[in-house]
C-alpha cells in the first residue's frame, strides 16, 4: 500500500499549464522524485483552491490507484497537500463527479 497520498509533494513544473494526460515529476517527503500522470487539475468556487487527480499508474486489482491532493504554491514550489477535512473531500469529489459526467 502505497503511502504517496498522504505525503507531501513538490512540484517541479509550472502550474498553469496542467492539462489532461501531462505528467509531472514530484519529489517526495523522501527526496525521491517520481513521474505522475495528470488526470484533470479544477478550483473549487467554494473556497478557491486548487486540486490535482494524479495516478502512479499503480494497480489495484482491475482498477489503477489515482490521487487527489490540493495545490499550494510556496515560494515557487508546489505542494500537494492531503486532504483531511470531510466536507473538504466531499465537496472535491463532487467535483471530480461532474467533471466526469460532462466529459
Amino acid at each position: 500500500s502505497s503511502a504517496a497520498a498522504s505525503d507531501v509533494y513538490k512540484r517541479q513544473i509550472e502550474y498553469g499549464g496542467i492539462k489532461m494526460n501531462r505528467k509531472v515529476l514530484i519529489t517526495n517527503s523522501q527526496g525521491q522524485q517520481i513521474q505522475a500522470d495528470v488526470i484533470t487539475s479544477f478550483t473549487l468556487k467554494d473556497n478557491n483552491n486548487d486540486y490535482i487527480v494524479y495516478t502512479f499508474n499503480e494497480k489495484n486489482g482491475d482498477d489503477i490507484k489515482t490521487y487527489v491532493s490540493r495545490l499550494r504554491d510556496e515560494n515557487g514550489e508546489f505542494i500537494f497537500d492531503a486532504i483531511t477535512d470531510e466536507h473538504e473531500w466531499e465537496l472535491v469529489r463532487n467535483e471530480i463527479i461532474n467533471q466526469a459526467l460532462n466529459d
